[in-house]
């Protein structure tokens, strides 16, 4: 699938090894961006920045799916571990064990959550999720932020697990860009070899009948 004219130039203008390297290094830091490794607030103008790419990878690959599958998958991944990195760095910074008494809970078949009160009976910022089992009454001990901007968790933080576990993943998400970006490439140089009139296409014109010194 031939892309815009400007990409085009973009990819002829430079040299492969050159591409390469800037689609990665964008690829790369929007990957740290949508897993909120360089900020919270960086997240959606990160997402943004994925559309332009699985924008690409779409362009690049004439819309097949099996890249851009895989490019959904690890930018979802990456969004997912964001929202647990984003709530164990606040627990970390601010939190702190407390006791709290199970006031309600609601269960699912695939999730449970449960509403804890404070011993001072103050309601805690939530619903906590993992309660099943749990009874109202029940008194537990969880991890929590004073500030209410994230639930409280049963574990104590951890935010070195999901920095690595986003970098592993945003390797992957780097490569279904960069493997696009190779195709594009090859595709696009090929589709100028064709062209008439291209270096190494040109018709050879047959020789005169007759040389001029014989006539």
């Amino acid at each position: 699938m031939a892309g815009p004219a400007w990409l085009d130039r973009l990819e002829q203008r430079h040299s492969a090894p050159s591409f390469y390297t800037g689609v990665s290094l964008v690829t790369v830091l929007d990957g740290a961006m949508v897993s909120g490794l360089v900020g919270r607030w960086l997240v959606l103008p990160g997402l943004a920045v994925a559309l332009g790419l699985l924008w690409l990878v779409a362009v690049h690959t004439d819309q097949r799916l099996v890249l851009a599958l895989l490019f959904l998958l690890c930018a979802a991944a990456l969004f997912v571990l964001g929202l647990f990195l984003i709530q164990d760095r606040a627990l970390q910074k601010r939190g702190a064990w407390i006791d709290a008494v199970v006031a309600s809970t609601e269960q699912t078949r695939v999730n449970s959550t449960c509403e804890l009160r404070g011993n001072d009976g103050a309601v805690l910022a939530g619903p906590a999720g993992g309660c099943r089992g749990a009874r109202p009454g029940d008194r537990v001990r969880v991890f929590h932020d004073p500030e209410g901007e994230v639930p409280p968790s049963w574990s104590a933080p951890h935010p070195a697990r999901w920095v690595w576990a986003a970098a592993g993943v945003n390797v992957a998400f780097t490569a279904c860009v960069l493997r696009a970006a190779v195709l594009g490439v090859r595709g696009n140089r090929q589709a100028v070899a064709q062209r008439p009139g291209a270096l190494g296409s040109r018709l050879v014109p047959p020789p005169p009948r007759d040389p001029p010194g014989r006539r």
